[in-house]
């Protein structure tokens, strides 16, 4: 699958453990992840913090790679 370096970087962090649970996780390198199948978002952990992500956006607390995510890391 092709990653841009955004999306290589945002798959390599979130491999660094099972979950991020920081509450920093957002942006459109995220909406691909998920989108392409290789994130996932952890239902019920969506918050709006207009400090951090300004705009309209959503963070979430609570993100993971799914099985696709961690196939493609480890290729």
């Amino acid at each position: 699958m092709q990653l841009n370096n955004d999306e290589l970087d945002l798959l390599v962090w979130l491999g660094g453990s099972e979950f991020s649970q920081y509450g920093e996780c957002h942006g459109i390198t995220l909406d691909s992840l998920v989108a392409k199948g290789l994130a996932q978002i952890h239902e019920g952990t969506e918050h709006q913090d207009g400090f951090i992500a300004k705009g309209p956006g959503k963070m979430y607390r609570a993100v993971s790679l799914t099985d696709a995510g961690r196939e493609e890391l480890n290729k």
